[in-house]
């Protein structure tokens, strides 16, 4: 959402000069720079009301979606991760809060951000239905038992090389699907230089340290091609957490920031590394990888006690790697997943399993997959259960679970029938973006269908619970981002 008013000079003014804030195409784009205390604090001044109010939102958020007060939000948050959390990160956030302080008056700090960035981490994995359930005996000091409830699972994810691509080098997009109660602030695209590290362009929200769509593009040289991009499908039906471990945002942003390599089995600060190092399950997922240096791809399933990483040359007879929620290696699949849906295709997994990869072969197969081919495949409405095209649906590339009445649920503990939830954004990159760390966006989502609030809840009134937190998203173009 864009705040009223909203002057790109004033707010680049709050900072020194080289540091700006724009809002294009329906993205509020930052440069920031220096160290993380100075990277943080420009964050927070430049989207001081844009945080206070998601922090603000969250408050309700979590007692209107949860049950629980925010205090013991907050504070649930600080007991899990305070003592695993990074220096760098802890500052990040800190810095924020007091950017935020600054403008407004207001008396937030690290954990008010802490809790923003770690939401679907906390909300989704850290909390879970045990958690739940303590919380509800503490306060009627009687016990009760829960079974862990499974995690949620969103995005559609490709990446694909060599003969694929109109010039044999990698083309990535991704898209995020989202409950749009928590996605209202996801449309800020973010450049970092920091004083340490690699600088980066990252896909964001309001008040991140990471991305959580996930889309990085990084610069790992000097060079033009020395550039890496990332994302990232969550891995769906994902039921394992250990709480001793670190959280995934903490653990990507800095691998993001400071890795060394991707899998080099001697190298302690490669990619792979640093996310396995204190490794936690809190956001389980399947990483894509796409290095312009040889024009490899690699794909990293990422859980708890498991994880697989599988590396396609340029040279493969099929070069490329998708991403559709479900889980592949089968130690992850069987011993860490339950009812991940990967073989339903009445379900989002099982039927993008089947269509994405017909479609990345047809494309594929005449070398004709480029930035316009990828804006349509992440765009794609096709429905491969009922075998016609739609207007986007659960199980389109492009989901649409506002549209779709669901007459074909297989389980009731899923999304219900016209739930606010679907693709908000699309996101792609090639190798002539990631030389200039520049990503082909799009907001709203993956097709430009645009979404109205209250024309949904007037049609819709079981989900006007959740009035507070549901923000317009107008129909926006592809734009290249950040304008250099």
């Amino acid at each position: 959402m864009k705040k009223k008013n909203f002057d790109a000079k004033e707010r680049s003014a709050r900072c020194e000069a080289g540091i700006s804030c724009h809002f294009i195409d329906g993205w509020y784009v930052l440069n920031l720079k220096g160290s993380n205390k100075e990277i943080g604090l420009q964050h927070g001044l430049m989207l001081a009301e844009e945080i206070s109010t998601y922090i603000e939102e969250t408050k309700q958020y979590v007692f209107v979606c949860m049950g629980i007060g925010y205090d013991y939000a907050r504070n649930d948050v600080k007991n899990l991760i305070d003592s695993t959390l990074s220096n760098e990160t802890r500052t990040e956030m800190t810095a924020i809060a007091m950017g935020v302080n600054k403008v407004l008056s207001t008396n937030y700090d690290v954990w008010d951000i802490a809790i923003l960035n770690w939401m679907e981490g906390w909300s989704g994995y850290a909390f879970d239905s045990k958690a739940a359930y303590q919380y509800y005996s503490n306060a009627n000091k009687t016990h009760i038992e829960a079974p862990l409830k499974v995690r949620r699972d969103h995005c559609s994810a490709f990446v694909a090389t060599g003969k694929y691509t109109t010039d044999g080098k990698p083309v990535m997009f991704h898209n995020s699907f989202n409950v749009f109660e928590t996605s209202g602030y996801a449309n800020v695209i973010a450049t970092i230089t920091p004083s340490d590290g690699h600088k980066f362009t990252m896909q964001t929200q309001i008040g991140y340290v990471h991305s959580m769509a996930d889309f990085y593009i990084v610069q790992v040289g000097e060079g033009v091609n020395d550039r890496v991009a990332i994302t990232e499908t969550t891995i769906g039906g994902f039921n394992v957490y250990d709480k001793s471990g670190i959280p995934e945002f903490d653990r990507i942003r800095r691998a993001v920031q400071h890795f060394t390599s991707i899998n080099d089995p001697d190298d302690l600060t490669s990619f792979v590394s640093i996310m396995r190092t204190g490794e936690s399950g809190d956001y389980a997922n399947t990483w894509l990888l796409a290095d312009y240096r040889d024009n490899s791809i690699w794909e990293f399933e990422e859980g708890l006690a498991f994880y697989n990483v599988t590396q396609i040359l340029p040279t493969a007879e099929k070069p490329y790697f998708f991403g559709a929620n479900y889980p592949k290696y089968p130690p992850i699949k069987n011993l860490e997943c339950s009812n991940d849906g990967g073989d339903d295709i009445r379900r989002h997994q099982g039927a993008r399993r089947v269509h994405l990869p017909r479609l990345i072969e047809k494309h594929g197969v005449s070398g004709k997959i480029n930035l316009e081919i990828g804006r349509k495949i992440i765009a794609d409405h096709y429905d491969i259960y009922n075998d016609c095209e739609t207007h986007g649906n659960s199980r389109t590339v492009c989901s649409h679970y506002n549209l779709d009445k669901r007459e074909y649920m297989s389980d009731p503990s899923r999304p219900k029938p016209f739930q606010p939830r679907g693709a908000i954004d699309g996101m792609g990159i090639d190798a002539t973006l990631a030389t200039k760390l520049q990503l082909n966006a799009r907001w709203g989502s993956s097709c430009g269908t645009a979404w109205n609030a209250k024309e949904f809840l007037a049609e819709h009134p079981q989900f006007d619970h959740l009035k507070p937190f549901l923000h317009d998203r107008p129909s926006c173009p592809w734009t290249i981002l950040p304008k250099n």
